[in-house]
């Protein structure tokens, strides 16, 4: 049975909102040179005698690891979206949900996930190289596959720790 299109807005419009940041992201306004002024604004304000070659070197360590983790997060949007559109679609059908480890992880999912991440990321990196005030770089793109598998193995592990506790709690074992 398909959800409807009440339950699939309320599984994916967070994805869709993370979208949206990162392509603000994307932006002339997100360029290195306004994110590397405003951080020494606001660490000059606390810290007076802070470098500006400090400034910088914190910017592009923040700035890397925004990518890492923004698309890493994406990655779970997608899963979480998915495995919840199948949460609504099973409950339709009366079965139980939680009763089998694929309710709580399937490898489509991570797939679907890690496709969603590298093809979004790879995107933002060509519309950056079309902006006088961004570089796009396929390293980036990498970091950003990292940053997805990276958060997926996380939720991979939680996932298993919430299927095991369901279990335990009652529901049928792993199957």
């Amino acid at each position: 049975m398909k959800p409807s299109l009440r339950n699939l807005a309320g599984n994916w419009w967070y994805v869709l909102a993370w979208l949206g940041v990162i392509r603000m992201e994307s932006t002339s306004a997100a360029s290195a040179d306004n994110t590397s002024k405003l951080l020494y604004i606001v660490l000059a304000t606390v810290y007076p005698n802070v470098q500006p070659s400090f400034v910088e070197q914190l910017d592009e360590v923040l700035r890397k690891s925004g990518h890492f983790l923004g698309c890493g997060i994406l990655s779970v949007l997608v899963f979480l979206a998915l495995r919840n559109t199948n949460r609504d679609r099973l409950r339709a059908l009366l079965r139980p949900w939680g009763a089998k480890v694929r309710d709580f992880w399937r490898r489509e999912w991570v797939g679907i996930g890690m496709l969603m991440t590298i093809v979004t990321a790879a995107f933002d990196e060509m519309h950056q190289s079309f902006l006088p005030t961004r570089t796009g770089q396929w390293q980036d793109v990498v970091l950003d596959a990292c940053g997805g598998a990276a958060l997926q193995a996380l939720l991979y592990f939680f996932s298993m720790c919430s299927f095991r506790r369901r279990s335990r709690a009652g529901a049928v074992g792993c199957q």
